[in-house]
């Protein structure tokens, strides 16, 4: 019955937004990269300059970027409306009027997750809409542009269609030469940062910090998370060289709303101490009987982070089945050794990405010690053990792609999301894709 309500969503997809999601998936290699931004802001340009319309929070980092910019976002559209929680004594009055932008990603199912007004995705049509413009903007200059530009340039497009008051942006890779770097932004915000992307952004620390720092903007505002000492020094050195004024936080969220505040960007704020409970990430739910945590970690620091949610959800002796799949750029054997202990059983599979290490590599990095250790080259395979594990906790891990197929296999999407998913999924993974990245 599912497997027909699929079918029958998939016969209801319409062929013109499918054509628009096709026009904006355009990769790009590798090699091609870096470039500049001088093409970019042609881009926007052509488009009007929406960039121009409104201010806009720009987010950097190596981990917590998407669930920084939800906080920031989520902080200034509940601010319009009756909430549980307030930093407020008193209760502040309903703003209807008052529009928060938020451009994030990778999206888990649906593309269109990634572009969202005061909590609303785009919908179908606005996205053709958008695709469309950007598609004719982009032939008119010539150039081919990335899937990452085409999104960054729609995000932006519909955000000034919509009259947006301010946007909260997610930098996608890096930051100095990103995409939404051709933004200028009223506050740059930086989170921990990790080694990450090394292909792309170099083999240290310090090559990685510098791409991060790119989004300081001259005479700008910049917070930031406690760093590493070389990632730290090098965003000092960036500020100094910008004039910059650089704030180091503990609460990233709640010192860019206090920010903005301040200097008059936003009238009022509704932080909620707690992170947004997003899907895919820390993501708990109960199926196939056991009690399963879905998690997008795929650095060392969320490793850890979602190591300290399993010992708050079992007790220390407990076994835990994991289930891990890692992308080829990624440092894996420090992610594993996170869950190196005896009541861990890992389980080693393949992350649904043309990106994506095998078991076999993986379980060569690993080099584990103490964990038990089994290979299940078969994603579909390693999930359906959910039914079967007899641990009580099962753990889904490894990127946010991992996440996705996870929350398809165990039925918490719609028929017409799943749909929708997989669709989008054909045309990112699909043989014409991939052909194009070679």
């Amino acid at each position: 019955a599912v497997l027909r309500a699929v079918g029958a969503a998939r016969l209801m997809l319409d062929p013109a937004y499918l054509a628009a999601l096709r026009s904006i998936c355009q990769p790009v290699r590798a090699a091609d990269f870096p470039r500049s931004l001088e093409p970019m802001r042609a881009l926007l340009a052509a488009l009007g300059s929406p960039e121009t319309r409104f201010p806009s929070v720009v987010v950097a980092g190596s981990v917590g970027k998407g669930t920084t910019c939800w906080r920031i976002a989520e902080g200034l559209w509940m601010a319009t409306g009756p909430v549980p929680y307030t930093i407020y004594e008193e209760a502040v009055e309903y703003d209807s009027a008052f529009k928060v932008g938020l451009y994030t990603g990778p999206h888990l199912h649906s593309f269109r997750e990634r572009f969202v007004i005061n909590g609303a995705m785009i919908s179908h049509t606005e996205f053709i809409e958008g695709a469309n413009a950007v598609t004719e903007a982009a032939a008119r200059l010539n150039y081919h542009y990335s899937t990452f530009e085409r999104a960054t340039a729609l995000a932006l497009w519909w955000f000034a269609r919509q009259g947006v008051d301010i946007a909260v942006l997610e930098v996608g890779m890096g930051g100095r030469w990103d995409a939404v770097n051709a933004v200028p932004n009223v506050l740059a915000v930086i989170t921990p940062i990790e080694k990450e992307h090394i292909a792309m952004l170099g083999g240290s620390l310090q090559t990685i910090a510098w791409h991060k720092a790119g989004i300081m903007q001259p005479g700008g505002e910049v917070v930031t998370s406690e760093q590493p000492e070389t990632a730290g020094d090098v965003l000092q050195a960036e500020a100094e060289t910008t004039g910059a004024r650089l704030r180091v936080a503990s609460d990233l969220a709640l010192a860019a709303c206090v920010n903005l505040q301040a200097r008059g960007y936003i009238k009022r704020y509704t932080l909620s101490p707690a992170a947004p409970a997003l899907p895919g990430r820390l993501e708990q739910v109960e199926t196939g009987g056991h009690r399963v945590l879905i998690d997008g970690a795929h650095t060392v620091q969320s490793a850890r982070r979602l190591y300290e949610a399993i010992t708050l959800l079992v007790a220390v002796a407990m076994p835990v089945r994991v289930v891990i799949g890692l992308l080829g750029d990624k440092a894996a054997a420090d992610v594993l050794a996170v869950f190196d202990e005896p009541r861990f059983h890992i389980v080693l599979t393949q992350a649904p990405s043309h990106r994506a290490l095998s078991p076999a590599a993986l379980n060569e990095k690993a080099n584990l010690q103490l964990a038990s250790v089994e290979i299940v080259p078969e994603l579909a395979a390693a999930l359906a053990q959910v039914h079967t594990a007899p641990e009580s906790l099962f753990v889904v891990t490894g990127s946010l792609r991992m996440a996705a197929a996870a929350r398809e296999a165990f039925g918490l999407l719609t028929p017409e999301a799943l749909a929708e998913a997989q669709a989008t999924r054909a045309i990112f993974e699909g043989e014409d894709y991939l052909q194009r990245l070679v």
